[in-house]
């Protein structure tokens, strides 16, 4: 480095005008530190060039395809509870494997129809702090959004009430409160106890809304509250309402949020998360269109499938690779698939980021054990992530089970602990030997050039870390890291 070289030229300049002066006094002893300094001296050489991309090719999927995508395996009637719903001892969720679950409400290709409007009510009037154009502006990013990750498979389209919708209701006298701190409930159980006046909310909204519109049409309703809202603590939302419109009966899941996202709650600003909504709409969007979500790292600033709103300014607008693959998003020839079974030498796979458009390989998927795959993801602090901090690029390898139990929202959770039930874990480079859970570790998670994962009998090394191309080495381990 240039600025070793003269840091170096500097200190013999040093030793030689010290040689060069009058005789030191007896007392006066020559500077160990230079003497040392100068023992360690290098014969200085120009600085290495940059390496250069190993000259690769893709190596061929050898392994049986069907045998990456995982087969969901749980009984009919249990696919059949929404995430979190609980039936005994049994949780719902949405499911991970193949064939993706179609609940009927948003569909997952072609187009999803929404209706938006931004509402208010008698003791919540509308707001200045909402200004005009607001929901036109945040639904664009929505639309834009669906449109890159799908690769133009499938895009959001909104019917948008241009003014605000004034509900001649109390709102107030709709409490929606389940009387605790947030998350420390059982939210199925209070869910159902407030079905009822959840509904009764949702229909008094949707009485007020014009006529024009293409109730027939229509997958979902999501509105955004007046920031005046004081009365639903928990989020207002149904998902069996049965709405009469000027073109018939409809159910309609319909969504509309709690106090949470209109207020400084959890130490976000109201500001912040104004500016983020359309995270926040894309995140439950997906799950009215039967994405699981929070896994791996629930909470995590990984992607919107783990949380809406930056935290500490991180946050990243990704979609998993495993449920864009899942969701058919990626094209089949988009995924390297391997098999521990047949994994007997090297195979060499070239990685797009997912937040570059397109590529020739998206995502490598590893079979393992019964119904787990390894999935590693190339990932950049750019475009849906330019959030990131900059220097986190590299890859996130997690582990997926489609017939894993699943829980979130739950206290004391980090997002990444085994002792709360996940359908996928991130898992650490092989170098990181204290792998206690710590909430949002992207820094030591990713790998980076040179690092390797090691898990169930397969090592996954980043041999090089390139602009828009991650050069990832796949081969079978003896061990475990």
């Amino acid at each position: 480095m240039p600025g070793k070289k003269v840091a170096v030229w500097a200190l013999l300049s040093a030793f030689v005008l010290g040689a060069c002066a009058p005789a030191a006094e007896p007392d006066e002893q020559v500077d160990e530190a230079i003497l040392a300094d100068l023992a360690e001296i290098e014969v200085y050489s120009e600085p290495e060039p940059p390496r250069e991309p190993p000259q690769w090719e893709q190596s061929v999927s050898v392994a049986d395809f069907s045998r990456c995508k995982l087969d969901d395996p749980r009984p009919a009637d249990v696919k059949e509870l929404y995430r979190g719903q609980k039936r005994g001892d049994i949780i719902g969720r949405d499911n991970v494997g193949f064939p993706r679950t179609d609940r009927g409400e948003i569909p997952g290709l072609g187009e999803g129809n929404i209706i938006s409007a931004k509402v208010s009510f008698l003791d919540a009037p509308p707001s200045d702090l909402v200004p005009d154009g607001y929901l036109e502006e945040q639904t664009a990013l929505i639309t834009e959004w669906s449109e890159f990750w799908s690769q133009g498979k499938f895009r959001y389209k909104f019917q948008l009430i241009d003014d605000w919708v004034e509900v001649p209701i109390n709102h107030a006298d709709y409490p929606i409160d389940p009387g605790a701190g947030d998350n420390q409930y059982d939210q199925d159980a209070f869910e159902q106890l407030t079905k009822q006046t959840q509904e009764q909310i949702a229909k008094a909204i949707v009485a007020e809304f014009p006529e024009d519109l293409d109730y027939a049409a229509a997958d979902a309703i999501f509105v955004y509250l007046s920031p005046n809202m004081t009365a639903f603590k928990q989020s207002l939302g149904s998902r069996g309402a049965q709405f009469d419109t000027p073109d018939g009966r409809f159910r309609i899941p319909f969504s509309g949020g709690g106090t949470y996202h209109y207020s400084d709650a959890a130490g976000i600003p109201y500001e912040v998360k104004q500016e983020y909504m359309w995270t926040w709409w894309i995140h439950d969007i997906l799950h009215f269109q039967g994405m699981n979500g929070h896994a791996p790292g629930n909470g995590w600033r990984t992607g919107l499938g783990q949380g809406a709103y930056p935290a500490g300014g991180v946050l990243s607008g990704a979609l998993s690779a495993w449920e864009t693959f899942l969701f058919e998003w990626l094209d089949d020839s988009q995924v390297h698939c391997a098999d521990i079974e047949t994994l007997d030498q090297p195979e060499r796979v070239m990685l797009t980021p997912l937040e570059i458009y397109g590529g020739e390989r998206k995502m490598i998927a590893i079979r393992t054990v019964d119904h787990k795959v390894l999935v590693v993801e190339s990932r950049r602090p750019i475009g849906w992530s330019k959030d990131w901090n900059p220097q986190d690029a590299g890859l996130l390898v997690y582990e997926v089970d489609a017939d894993g139990t699943h829980t979130d929202h739950i206290p004391n959770d980090c997002g990444n602990d085994p002792v709360f039930p996940k359908w996928a874990y991130y898992i650490y480079p092989d170098w990181v030997t204290d792998r206690r859970c710590v909430p949002n570790d992207i820094e030591n998670m990713l790998v980076r050039e040179g690092m390797s994962v090691t898990h169930s009998g397969v090592k996954i090394t980043l041999d090089y870390l390139g602009e828009d191309l991650d050069y990832v080495l796949i081969e079978p381990a003896d061990d475990d890291a």
